[in-house]
């Protein structure tokens, strides 16, 4: 399972989510893993799979994923627009669950928007997304 590519397309099909954010070639501004130097924001970023955790237990082949998702806005924009982002983002990852095939999706969550220091001329906001999948369920 591509979980950055269901992350990807959960957060970039969701209309009011794409309306909070710029626009990058005609897509909403949501990048994995680096965002393009040309790229304005407010965008976010799905930096990847932080944590692999195998979880075995009782016969079953679980596995903890722990990923972190990081949203950006232009310090002169305020952090209201930012924090609509990110409360935004959380919405669609915590109670809206991503279309795992096979149902290998058993449980997911997401933590935050946490304030976190930024580069210079930037605001930002951390989630963080756990998952837990049935490996024996993937094909």
């Amino acid at each position: 399972m591509d979980v950055m590519a269901l992350i990807h397309e959960r957060l970039s099909a969701d209309l009011p989510l794409a309306a909070l954010l710029s626009d990058y070639r005609g897509q909403p501004a949501v990048f994995s893993e680096a965002v393009p130097p040309d790229a304005e924001p407010p965008w976010i970023l799905i930096e990847g799979v932080a944590a692999d955790v195998p979880q075995d237990a009782r016969g079953l082949r679980l596995r903890e994923l722990r990923l972190a998702l990081r949203c950006f806005d232009a310090t002169g924009a305020g952090s209201g627009r930012l924090e609509a982002v990110a409360a935004r983002a959380r919405t669609l990852l915590h109670d809206g669950e991503l279309m795992a095939p096979a149902a290998a999706l058993l449980a997911q969550t997401c933590h935050g928007p946490t304030r976190v220091r930024s580069e210079r001329g930037f605001l930002e906001r951390r989630l963080e997304l756990r998952l837990l999948l049935n490996e024996t369920e993937e094909a």
